[in-house]
């Protein structure tokens, strides 16, 4: 078990690594840009497995586990074959059986997030999850809906190649606003603008926010309750646009050119660069620390594991590694954040029924909910089971830093049981009983 405070790194063979995020049974998937696709074991960082055939696009970017609990990832490939479509999917058992999105021939997805609408009334809520990304070629953002089987597609009018998208929601659940970021281009096809953009609820239209300095570039962009942060180079820098109050902050990074960046389950910024990891105040009040990677190179995706490490992928090296997040000094208030429960279903059901929506809650850190944290949602029983058959999942905070657990099948036991959720084991999970009885 590494000390807090310490980075380990671990080779991926002769594989250019570019995202990863935490999928079923914990394990991490990492995209490359060698038609490989690496599962890592994050508790054993050099049990790996390589999904590598004919069917994985030559650049496999941004990654996502499925949003509704299947027994898989989703990924973007920005430069795919144009006989090949660019949103992929690929199961986690098996053969690891690769199928392919459609979108046009030619589109170049570049980025892949999480979108989830509340799709209830009368103050029951029920999610729906969709995947949101950047097309650049196109020159929209598109919303996927997995249980439709649709797209939806937002076209932006600004001359900019679309890099990265985000969403933010009302506290309804039902409204969102949209932002992306766009970079000029000087190969066909040519672009002219640098921009972070906004589409507001009921807009038809993406509208410019002047956070930017003249030249300077945009990259990746998240979001919260409170703000949206993205990253810039010419200068090198984070921006933090208030959605409070509309106005910016920045920090510099002064020669660490940025890339992906996260918030961590204790509320703080993360961002990965060229030079290591960059720890920030959520607001940018403060110049933030680096940690340097160990072994040279630099960072450019990032996460956040269910159990509150930090992993990142080393392109240069050909490695990914974790950092264990150091506690605040003796004496000084704790960071760790908390899970709470936002909304409870049935308390009780009979014997083999369906429980569709046992428990949504929400992770909240630094007084804000935090968005993509990997909460363990379990149920202690003896019949009951989740959908899957299984008694754990690993479920990723939304936008809101809501989870909604899966659906609950119960056995024909009669029992009492006990369904919870939280930050792996570094925090008492939330929990409600589910009284089960005969029909």
């Amino acid at each position: 078990m590494p000390d807090p405070g310490t980075i380990q790194e671990y080779s991926i063979g002769n594989y250019k690594p570019h995202s990863l995020a935490q999928g079923n049974a914990r394990y991490l998937w990492v995209t490359t840009e060698n038609k490989a696709v690496i599962r890592v074991n994050p508790n054993a960082g050099n049990s790996q497995m390589v999904v590598n055939h004919s069917m994985v696009p030559q650049l496999s970017a941004g990654i996502i586990k499925d949003p509704d609990g299947l027994q898989r990832v989703w990924f973007a490939a920005p430069a795919p074959p144009a006989q090949e479509d660019p949103i992929v999917i690929m199961e986690t058992t098996g053969i690891n059986a690769i199928q392919f999105y459609p979108l046009e021939n030619d589109a170049k997805a570049e980025s892949i997030k999480l979108r989830t609408t509340n799709v209830g009334s009368g103050g029951t809520p029920i999610p729906e999850y969709s995947l949101i990304f950047a097309e650049p070629q196109h020159s929209y953002i598109g919303i996927l809906t997995p249980s439709h089987g649709t797209i939806d597609r937002m076209p932006v009018s600004q001359s900019t190649w679309l890099w990265d998208v985000a969403v933010t929601t009302d506290t309804t659940g039902k409204i969102h606003t949209y932002w992306a970021t766009g970079q000029t281009r000087t190969t066909t096809p040519v672009r002219t603008e640098n921009g972070l953009y906004r589409r507001s609820p009921g807009a038809m239209a993406w509208e410019r926010i002047e956070v930017l300095r003249g030249g300077q570039k945009p990259f990746y962009v998240i979001a919260d309750t409170t703000a949206v942060w993205l990253t810039a180079t010419n200068p090198n820098q984070v921006i933090r646009f208030d959605l409070g109050t509309g106005t910016a902050r920045t920090a510099d990074l002064g020669t660490a050119i940025p890339q992906q960046l996260t918030l961590s389950p204790t509320g703080e910024l993360w961002v990965a660069s060229s030079e290591g990891l960059h720890e920030f105040d959520a607001r940018l009040n403060t110049n933030g620390s680096l940690v340097r990677l160990p072994n040279g190179g630099g960072a450019k995706g990032i996460c956040v594991a269910a159990d509150g490490k930090l992993w990142y992928t080393n392109p240069t090296r050909k490695t990914v590694g974790s950092y264990s997040v150091p506690p605040p000094p003796y004496g000084a208030p704790s960071r760790l954040g908390r899970t709470q429960i936002v909304a409870q279903g049935e308390t009780e059901a009979h014997m083999k029924d369906e429980v569709a929506q046992p428990l949504i809650a929400e992770y909240v850190a630094n007084g804000r909910p935090v968005p993509g944290i990997p909460l363990t949602c379990r149920i202690d029983a003896e019949g009951a089971a989740f959908e899957d058959g299984t008694h754990e999942r690993v479920i990723i905070t939304d936008q809101r830093g809501r989870v909604a657990l899966p659906t609950v099948i119960t056995g024909d036991v009669q029992e009492q049981a006990v369904i919870s959720v939280g930050l792996g084991d570094t925090e008492p999970h939330a929990a409600t009983t589910l009284t089960i009885t005969p029909a």
